[in-house]
């Protein structure tokens, strides 16, 4: 059963937080994004639960068939791809966008962002800690 993706899916809420740089906002970010993207039917990029369509073999005594992937959920899976794509490189620092735009992979892209910005917003915890506890 193939799902279709509206032609609106290629933006988010205009509300929706940008990821400051330094990680202030990484946990609204976070969770108002997973959000979005979800309500769009992307999020199956980003946590690898929709795998690309891959070519099926099938072995009969000595000889192997190949058949290619459906070329229609082919297309479909890779339109998700980079409409999944074109939502995150919108919303995070373009730094940021350019560390992880060699990756082909968005679930390793989404991943990378993850852990940098998990380990910024813990930094700017810490240093708002001080600050109070200095205050």
């Amino acid at each position: 059963m193939s799902t279709t993706v509206p032609v609106t899916t290629d933006t988010l809420p205009s509300n929706m937080p940008k990821l400051d740089l330094k990680g202030m906002n990484w946990a609204i970010f976070s969770v108002c994004f997973q959000v979005a993207v979800k309500a769009k039917d992307l999020w199956k990029q980003f946590n690898k639960s929709n795998p690309k369509p891959v070519s099926m073999s099938a072995t009969s005594g000595v000889t192997t068939i190949v058949s290619p992937p459906n070329p229609v959920a082919l297309a479909q899976w890779q339109k998700h791809k980079n409409l999944a794509k074109h939502l995150l490189t919108q919303w995070i620092p373009d730094s940021t966008a350019l560390r992880v735009q060699h990756m082909t992979d968005i679930a390793a892209m989404w991943k990378e962002i993850v852990c940098e910005y998990t380990e910024k917003g813990t930094y700017v915890q810490t240093d708002l800690h001080t600050k109070f506890l200095e205050s």
